[in-house]
């Protein structure tokens, strides 16, 4: 049982897994030359972006990144973000100059590949509870001023 257990996924180990689920992967690189992998959610473009190489001849990562952001207009709130964030383990809010953005973190060592998928799957129901969450926090705060 242990022998089956991942040590790193690669960038084709996640689009299989997403194209497993629909959805759609397409491998890029971004400005400064960093691999992603890029996909969407309901219409959302999200990024999928590898992190620590455990073996750089496979290009295989131990871990990897979910991260979807949205342009800011106006200015926003950082109490609304903190409290999603105290209430949610896995994906976290954070502004970045124009943007807000909603990450989450995955190991990818020494689980299965199963585990990949359930990732994804979460990493698609947070997604809709974030907007949600932020049309009613954000609306009610907008309300309130």
């Amino acid at each position: 049982m242990l022998d089956n257990l991942l040590r790193g996924v690669t960038l084709a180990d996640l689009e299989a897994a997403l194209e497993r689920l629909g959805l759609p992967a397409t491998q890029d690189l971004t400005p400064a030359g960093a691999p992603v992998l890029r996909s969407a959610i309901g219409g959302l473009t999200f990024n999928i972006r590898p992190g620590a190489q455990v073996d750089p001849e496979a290009a295989r990562y131990g871990d990897y990144n979910f991260n979807l952001m949205f342009q800011v207009r106006d200015s926003f709130d950082p109490a609304i973000l903190n409290q999603w964030n105290r209430h949610k383990r896995f994906a976290r809010f954070s502004l970045r100059d124009d943007f807000l953005v909603l990450e989450m973190d995955n190991l990818s060592v020494g689980i299965s590949g199963d585990q990949i998928l359930a990732s994804l799957e979460l990493w698609g129901r947070l997604v809709v509870e974030a907007l949600n969450f932020l049309r009613t926090a954000h609306g009610a705060d907008a309300g309130h001023s």
